[in-house]
């Protein structure tokens, strides 16, 4: 009898898994800002290169639903834009390669800032832009932390500390066997 309840639960949970349709993410065409990276952490003074994805994503039925391909953008024109408080900085990227963009930036402070990044689509001065162009159109906004300069004088720092507390202590020393 136990045999024959597992055996049904087991047969139960087969079939109903078979049945039950996959989740699938639905995808509307257009452009996607797919990640941003930097060559190392953030410091503030100092030049940050950084690299950013855009993609095309076509969908398998009409403008919306299942993602059939997504292909690299190299004709996009990407700027990024940090800002901290009332501070704000520009950048505007270069094409890399399938897709990937390039910019530098050296943000003046260190501390919690926002990037927006935007891909919109190339444009020469004669063409009009076309409200349909929409899809052709990206951003993507996330904070990050930028962190101080490194102090390369600590080590000297140390040194010197290191330095007087010995003498002070061969002073103490010295008085210690001479009253």
């Amino acid at each position: 009898m136990r045999i024959k309840a597992i055996l049904i639960c087991i047969v139960f949970l087969f079939v109903w898994t078979i049945t039950i349709p996959g989740v699938k993410a639905d995808v509307e065409n257009g452009w996607y800002i797919t990640r941003i990276s930097y060559d190392g952490p953030i410091i503030a003074q100092t030049d940050t290169v950084f690299y950013v994805g855009v993609v095309e994503a076509k969908v398998k039925n009409g403008e919306m639903g299942e993602l059939e391909s997504a292909t690299a953008v190299t004709n996009a024109q990407v700027t990024a834009v940090f800002t901290k408080g009332q501070e704000k900085i520009e950048a505007t990227l270069i094409h890399e390669q399938n897709g990937e963009y390039k910019g530098v930036v050296a943000l003046p402070t260190a501390g919690e800032w926002i990037v927006k990044i935007k891909a919109v689509r190339g444009h020469s001065e004669q063409r009009q832009v076309n409200p349909t162009d929409q899809k052709y159109e990206a951003e993507f906004t996330t904070p990050f932390k930028v962190k101080d300069p490194e102090n390369n004088w600590m080590p000297v720092y140390l040194f010197i500390l290191v330095f007087v507390v010995a003498g002070i202590l061969m002073l103490m020393w010295v008085r210690k066997r001479n009253p």
